[in-house]
């Protein structure tokens, strides 16, 4: 009696886990699968302890300890890449493309040229410039002379 109501159990629960990730985005898949992991490492740890194999416990822990560092660096990493201020503005229209270069309505394509390679020797990643304002400024560009 005692294995049907396990398995009954773990039938319900494969189905749970079906439906979920049927609905599920890949955010979510991906915070199971950690949680799953974690459940694991802790009940394994935690069974090691009891039983009197503190020491494998221990080299357990020691073991993961820095795939686990390597893994929380990298999503911090990620986490601060997303975070980074106007990281996906773009520079849409010619309104937009003329305040980016300092320029106003009418301006020649020397005017635009200019502009351009003044405001992009400053902010060139290369010299520890911002990416993300030399991005704006080749699109800047690439707007106001497409347009013209």
């Amino acid at each position: 009696m005692p294995y049907l109501l396990l398995l009954l159990g773990l039938i319900i629960g494969l189905y749970a886990l079906y439906r979920f990730f049927i609905n599920a985005d890949v955010a979510q898949v991906k915070a199971a699968f950690i949680l799953a992991i974690m459940v694991v490492l802790c009940a394994a740890l935690f069974t090691l302890a009891v039983t009197g194999r503190l020491p494998a416990a221990l080299g357990i822990l020691v073991a993961v300890a820095p795939l686990a560092a390597g893994l929380w660096k990298a999503r911090r990493d990620e986490h601060a890449e997303t975070l980074e201020p106007g990281l996906h503005d773009e520079v849409r229209t010619r309104a937009e493309a003329l305040e980016v270069l300092g320029l106003y309505e009418g301006a020649s394509d020397k005017d635009i040229k200019d502009a351009y390679k003044r405001l992009i020797q400053k902010v060139h990643p290369d010299h520890e410039g911002s990416q993300w304002m030399a991005a704006k400024l080749n699109q800047a560009r690439e707007i106001l002379l497409k347009n013209k």
